[in-house]
């Protein structure tokens, strides 16, 4: 459970998803998602801190500039984690499974 924390932490910001969605089209550099966000470098670059702190993201140095591209495994990992330990004991209605330090489902 603890791996999913930083990766939901990392989605629950409007803006790192928006740069997930472009990642998902292809690599970019920091000032391609710059201008795609209209966002200064600064504010791309705590973004892209924190996805790649969650491991959502990967990075390569190529001269001056920094590339970033989604790790797609992480994602197929959390995927099947997001299922078993938090979707399958909902589904499957046992409230201790889904909710562990939770005393009552109510």
């Amino acid at each position: 459970m603890k791996i999913l924390v930083p990766f939901l932490k990392a989605l629950g910001e409007e803006v790192r998803l928006r740069i997930i969605k472009m990642l998902l089209e292809r690599e970019m550099c920091v000032c391609e998602i710059m201008d795609g966000l209209k966002l200064s470098q600064p504010a791309v670059s705590h973004h892209m801190k924190i996805l790649k702190q969650a491991g959502l993201v990967r990075d390569r140095r190529q001269g001056k500039w920094v590339y970033y591209s989604l790790d797609k495994e992480i994602f197929s990992s959390l995927e099947e984690l997001l299922g078993t330990e938090l979707f399958e004991p909902v589904r499957q209605g046992s409230c201790e499974q889904a909710a562990p330090t939770l005393s009552q489902c109510k």
